[in-house]
């Protein structure tokens, strides 16, 4: 069954950090998607529609909790697909829900694997972090005794689906699938990838598309994938510093009270209750503007019985202190039973999701205009709640010490010529930087950790790493730690002649590194072959540079490290070792679950953002369309403002010569395609100007009369960028949950192996990387 943006879907998730991740799982600019709060309020919904159903059913008995999904399906469409979204770990009342739906008569597929948190299924047994989930500590604040398998969560036989059939060929996948709902059972499905609940979701569909789909947010994300429709739109900006931003933390995961901890230091204020919401505790100060904190104390270990009484402990205290606020407040909600509990506090029955600050932290917008971010408790690093502060607060205005430059640019009309000294984009230098202080022990703690990954190892990578990560004033910028092959390094130090200068240790993950000077920290992958010739085309080295972001990937998502910094990978190497993305951009989309990112390159004469990157010209002008363009220059505003440009003024340019000259050249494209988004953009308030001629636009930046210019496919932008600062030129990728910056240039395998290669542009994205990673210790 081909599935399109007309498709109608129904979700049902049993808590509201769940039901908030599936919609974002499946939001696009095409349809209209929220999520309800109360079953009663289901009715048939019209084509294109997408509802979501909180069920609020994880502590109801059984019975109730399948008679809550029986309601919600009453009276459904026959086209409609059903997908529920279930626990990755197996939590709630899964075997009464699994049933309820099997009794429908559709089949029920159930892949419970949730690629992104690590969370697979081999052979019907759920693991966590490649450890089987009854044998891990993953259920510590359950009650019960985790179970040892998928069919012993569910209590009744299952048809099992393992690896070696998901991973087949698409007939044999076909096969076995159709021989496994033939027998009435409920399908428990292996997985480990996102590729193999692709691969599961296009067998389902094209079998029966009855089939209920039952999974994690990972199977749900496979579905949007399938259901195409357009991206969501990029987040909203972040408000003003001075609207309050209440954090309610109810969960009981031991990385909560770092997350906290990180946003205390911040400056959030912490607001601390005791666990017995029978005796009303001394009374709080009012809401004050700015981020406040409201957490459980912890002074032991959780006692999963008395976590729902907290939950409506801290509702009822976060509708206290919402009270109080000088005026409209946002909302952090972390778990889904505090964050159910604190909207039914407020009496809110709906949320209209806007797109994801990082993997399951879901933005939403309530009726009356708040903004809320719902996230299961067990997910995100250490980082999280940071990340989210961020994208919902404008940071105070920055001004970085500048790096010494010859005289800036001249002042735009109506600007001061503050404007052009604030921000890491603006040609500044961290904090960190500023100085020469030694990598110690002493001042190192506050730097952020950047995975480098080495990119095609038959290229010019390990050549421009070596030397980056001896430069200087890399150690006083950042603390770096290679992914990639230490053979290779070793082997690039020799041939540049800085083998006795240069110790590369190995080393098991970041947390392990030590960081002096002349020592190169590396994970090592070990995937590339000792004989590996330099400057030529490798199946073996393209699909280990795709392991290499691959790791990375895990590394930035869990914390471990704050940002990425990519050498160059040659996409006809990626896709001859299987693995079929345009280039780095879209593979980190596809790695963090991002659906849209754009690629700006940054120098010191102008920043650069396109609309359209590794496609043909004549599909890009295709491609183009109002909603891109915005998106688009949102994206680019938003990375400027967040880097400390407080206004930036921002180019747009045309598509044809000329901007097409009043319809002189072209068809129209410009006032079609892109003028109806600058209208949109402008009331809105951000300074886009065009469409202007590519030519003209890039004098102008390159005078300093624009922070970013915005082209509209590849050589357009590129080509003048390469000429006005290649050497020292930036990739950076924007919309990403993580930070991301490049070398811009390529593999260069004419000169690879030959120790010619110039490290100054990787030594400038390490710079770029520094000054836009957060701090892991404030």
């Amino acid at each position: 069954m081909p599935l399109g943006p007309g498709q109608r879907v129904l979700a049902v998730a049993d808590d509201l950090s769940g039901a908030a991740e599936t919609a974002a799982a499946l939001l696009s600019r095409t349809t209209r998607t929220r999520v309800l709060l109360d079953p009663r309020t289901a009715t048939p919904a019209p084509a294109g529609t997408t509802t979501v159903f909180d069920l609020d059913s994880r502590q109801l008995s059984a019975a109730d909790a399948a008679a809550r999904i029986t309601t919600v399906l009453t009276g459904l469409a026959p086209d409609t697909v059903v997908c529920k979204k279930v626990d990755s770990l197996l939590r709630g009342n899964l075997a009464a829900e699994i049933a309820a739906l099997a009794a429908t008569g559709r089949g029920v597929l159930l892949a419970p694997a949730l690629p992104a948190e690590r969370r697979t299924v081999r052979d019907g047994v759920p693991h966590t972090d490649g450890v089987p989930l009854h044998t891990g500590d993953a259920w510590r604040a359950e009650t019960a005794a985790p179970p040892r398998s998928v069919a012993e969560a569910l209590g009744v036989p299952v048809a099992l689906l393992g690896l070696h059939a998901v991973r087949g060929p698409d007939h044999h996948l076909r096969t076995a699938l159709r021989e496994a709902l033939a027998t009435g059972l409920p399908v428990v499905a292996d997985a480990e990838t996102d590729s193999d609940l692709d691969a599961l979701l296009a067998a389902t569909l094209d079998i029966d598309p009855r089939v209920v789909l039952a999974g994690s947010a990972g199977l749900a994300l496979a579905l949007g994938r399938t259901l195409g429709g357009g991206p969501p739109a990029p987040l909203p900006p972040p408000g003003p510093a001075t609207r309050p931003l209440l954090v309610v933390v109810g969960t009981a995961e031991p990385v909560a009270a770092e997350q906290v901890r990180r946003l205390v230091t911040d400056g959030a204020a912490l607001y601390a209750l005791d666990h017995a919401p029978s005796h009303p505790g001394p009374a709080l100060p009012p809401l004050r503007p700015g981020i406040t904190v409201l957490t459980p104390r912890q002074d032991g270990p959780p006692d999963p019985a008395a976590a729902r009484s907290i939950a409506r402990h801290l509702a009822r205290t976060a509708a206290a202190l919402l009270d109080t606020a000088p005026g409209p407040a946002d909302l952090v909600l972390t778990g889904g039973e505090t964050a159910r509990r604190v909207l039914d506090a407020l009496g809110v029955r709906e949320l209209r999701p806007r797109g994801q600050v990082h993997h399951g932290a879901v933005l939403a917008e309530t009726p009356d205009g708040r903004t809320v971010v719902t996230r299961p408790g067990s997910y995100g690093g250490a980082d999280s709640l940071r990340l989210i502060a961020r994208a919902l607060r404008a940071p105070a205005a920055r001004t970085p010490t500048p790096t010494p430059t010859p005289a800036p640019p001249a002042p735009k009309p109506g600007r001061t010529s503050q404007d052009h000294a604030k921000g890491p984009f603006m040609n500044a230098t961290p904090a960190a930087a500023a100085g020469t202080a030694p990598t110690t022990a002493g001042n190192i703690g506050a730097l952020p950790v950047i995975a480098v990954t080495m990119g095609d190892g038959a290229g010019i990578g390990p050549e421009v790493i070596v030397p980056a990560l001896l430069d200087p004033g890399t150690l006083s910028r950042i603390r770096p730690v290679v992914v990639g092959d230490a053979e290779r390094l070793r082997r690039a130090a020799e041939l540049l002649g800085l083998a006795d200068q240069v110790e590369i240790v190995t080393v098991e993950a970041p947390a392990d590194a030590e960081f002096t000077p002349g020592r190169i920290n590396v994970v090592d992958l070990g995937l590339l072959p000792a004989d590996l010739p330099w400057g030529k085309l490798s199946a073996v080295a393209g699909d280990a540079a795709y392991q290499y972001v691959r790791v990375a990937s895990e590394l930035a998502l869990s914390g471990a490290v704050q940002g990425i910094c990519t050498a160059p990978l040659n996409k006809e190497a990626l896709h001859a070792g299987g693995h079929l993305y345009p280039g780095h951009t879209e593979l980190l989309a596809h790695l963090t679950g991002v659906e849209e990112v754009s690629m700006m390159l940054s120098t010191d004469t102008v920043k650069v953002i396109h609309v359209t990157t590794h496609i043909g010209l004549i599909d890009a002008v295709a491609r183009i369309e109002p909603g891109l363009v915005e998106r688009t220059v949102r994206r680019g505003h938003d990375a400027l403002v967040r880097a400390g440009v407080e206004h930036p003024v921002i180019g747009v340019c045309g598509i044809n010569p000329h901007a097409g000259e009043n319809g002189l050249f072209g068809y129209g494209e410009e006032e079609e395609k892109i003028v109806p988004a600058l209208e949109v953009l402008r009331a809105d308030g951000i300074d886009a100007r065009g469409p202007l001629p590519a030519d003209t636009a890039f004098f102008l930046a390159g005078r300093g009369d624009y922070d970013l210019i915005v082209a509209m496919y590849h050589d357009q932008g590129h080509g003048p960028v390469k000429i006005l600062g290649l050497e020292a030129g930036v990739n950076l990728t924007v919309g990403l949950p993580v930070i991301r910056t490049s070398v811009d240039h390529g593999t260069a395998f004419d000169i690879a192996g030959t120790g010619t290669a110039d490290p100054g542009s990787m030594i400038e994205a390490l710079r770029q990387a520094a000054a836009l990673a957060p701090s892991p210790t404030g």
